[in-house]
């Protein structure tokens, strides 16, 4: 299997799980933190959508990105739980039609990233697939600490057994 095809299955899966976390978020709780300097609990689920769309999804595509001023865009910003569901199934729908009429070919081509950085497409994805990982175990905290046991689909299938 390519690394493209891979890449897409991984991260397809990751993507619908935060979807599904979004969804689960309880009624009242979208602004819950753990801490002064945290996001929000709806903030979190939201703000990788936003990257995917507006930092990772455009440096493949090579075009121009303001990153991390997207994040604070309210144009960017979800209201709703439904709202941030949505639109991680929607950013992820965008970048893999991208991604399939590229063709593996795309995954060693080199691109401008954040920072001045040069990188290619291949470490890009991938650290977004790395980034939304770690914020799927931000997300598993959050509802243990409000009292919610994640659901299996997170991927956390027998860890408290």
């Amino acid at each position: 299997m390519s690394e493209l095809l891979v890449y897409l299955e991984k991260h397809g899966a990751l993507v619908e799980q935060l979807a599904q976390a979004a969804e689960q978020i309880p009624e009242g709780k979208e602004d819950w933190r753990p801490g002064g300097k945290t996001l929000g609990w709806l903030r979190l689920v939201d703000h990788m959508s936003i990257a995917r769309r507006h930092l990772i999804l455009k440096a493949v595509k090579e075009e121009a990105f303001d990153f991390p001023a997207c994040q604070r865009d309210p144009a960017n910003q979800s209201s709703t739980r439904a709202g941030a569901a949505a639109a991680q199934r929607d950013s992820w729908r965008e970048l893999g039609a991208f991604l399939d009429g590229q063709g593996e070919e795309c995954m060693g081509k080199v691109v401008d990233f954040t920072r001045g950085r040069k990188m290619t497409v291949s470490q890009i994805l991938w650290f977004g697939f790395e980034e939304n990982l770690h914020h799927r175990g931000q997300l598993w905290i959050y509802a243990r600490v409000n009292g919610l046991v994640p659901p299996k689909v997170w991927g956390t299938e027998g860890m408290l057994e």
